[in-house]
């Protein structure tokens, strides 16, 4: 299939774009932030990827080849298909879908059309766990070294971790613990309040 296609904007209809590729018109369908940085009777290069079906053909296009990767590792994913893989793409950049994964943000993925609470929770899970088996797909959602670097003696912070928790949920958690509590409250008190804390979300 289709690496990219590079050619000219002809036309921005409503849900897609016109590429005219050597006189080949192709209709390409892009994330919202794509749609309008893209401008009539001007060159561009889009990443696509080809969704064929029986019924169905259609191509999808990338200004960054991370957005390609991201979409096609969401359609791996139950009950996410092109249109809500797109709607995730045009309702956030790839570094903050990425934040919303790593801090198990669910209500942030749930605000995306046609994405309610259930189908962002197995996002969630469900991207984490392909994380540990998709190298490309660590390289762009991969946690910032500030994450990755322990809170120097923080036995909450630890806890979390040993309970499995990745160190961004554990830094959020213990935050949002002691916010509650209070910074002299016990340690284990902490720890059930930041457990607490996360099953809300």
């Amino acid at each position: 299939m289709f690496a990219f296609l590079r050619g000219t904007v002809a036309a921005k209809p409503l849900d897609y774009v016109a590429l005219d590729v050597g006189g080949v018109g192709f209709a390409v369908y892009v994330p919202e932030s794509t749609y309008r940085k893209l401008v009539v009777n001007q060159d561009a290069l889009l990443h696509t990827y080809c969704h064929i079906r029986e019924d169905d053909f259609k191509i999808f296009g990338f200004l960054k080849e991370e957005e390609r990767t991201l979409f096609i590792a969401l359609l791996d994913i139950n009950g996410v298909g092109p249109r809500a893989a797109l709607a995730i793409l045009s309702s956030m950049s790839v570094a903050q879908f990425g934040q919303a994964i790593m801090t198990s943000d669910v209500a942030a993925l749930a605000k995306t059309p046609g994405i309610g609470k259930k189908l962002a929770q197995r996002i969630v899970l469900e991207t984490r766990t392909r994380m540990g088996q998709a190298p490309e797909l660590s390289a762009i959602l991969g946690e910032t070294k500030e994450a990755e670097t322990p809170p120097e003696g923080d036995d909450v912070y630890e806890a979390l971790i040993s309970l499995g928790c990745t160190p961004a949920e554990a830094r959020k958690a213990a935050a949002a613990a002691r916010r509650q509590l209070g910074a002299d409250a016990r340690d284990e008190d902490l720890v059930r309040a930041a457990l607490r804390s996360m099953a809300r979300i």
